[in-house]
């Protein structure tokens, strides 16, 4: 189990603009997920909620390998 407190507690300057960096990506991901799913299928919330949950998971996931 990861220690949340503590991984926030070490993180650095860079550290911290790389979450930054992440946390833009992760919503640029969600938009245009929303958007590639709506050209294709017209269907835009499906196309986000897998923009949005994919990410997470793999997050989640990389938490809980440190």
């Amino acid at each position: 189990m990861f220690n949340l407190h503590r991984i926030l507690a070490d993180m650095t300057t860079t550290g911290w603009i790389i979450l930054a960096i992440c946390l833009l990506v992760w919503i640029l991901a969600t938009y245009l997920m929303g958007e590639l799913s709506d050209k294709h299928w017209g269907d835009r919330e499906s196309g986000a909620l897998v923009g949005f949950f994919v990410p997470g998971i793999v997050f989640v996931v990389g938490l809980y390998m440190l």
